[in-house]
């Protein structure tokens, strides 16, 4: 992850990257439907039927390119996994027992006092 410093803040570079990614699979995606265009005319005459079906190919293929760009790198993804790993285990349901049990416990402690205090007098 590349970082800017400027002056005492930390700017990340990355979404800039992000408009670049999918400015570059808009452009790419563009390109693909001129060629898979080209390919439909190119098959609709049977003498230049291989020529469309190789450029109809190629254009799915920069669909898929395309598309590509657009989706995040594994890198992105496992990044967020943790990220939610982390926030699911401060707020998770085993912190909620957890605080629910130490209430019940302080609640019991507290209850017993009161009992064994009325006991003596």
């Amino acid at each position: 992850m590349a970082t800017r410093v400027a002056g005492d803040r930390r700017l990340s570079a990355e979404p800039e990257m992000r408009a670049l990614r999918v400015l570059g699979a808009v452009l790419i995606w563009f390109v693909a439907t001129i060629l898979l265009l080209l390919a439909l005319v190119l098959s609709v005459t049977v003498l230049l039927l291989p020529v469309g079906l190789l450029l109809g190919l190629a254009a799915l293929r920069l669909y898929r390119v395309g598309l590509g760009l657009l989706l995040p790198r594994p890198r992105e993804v496992r990044k967020g996994v943790r990220k939610q790993v982390r926030r699911w285990r401060r707020k998770g349901p085993v912190r909620e027992l957890d605080r629910s049990a130490r209430t019940v416990r302080r609640q019991a402690r507290e209850a017993g006092r009161t009992v064994r205090r009325r006991l003596h007098r």
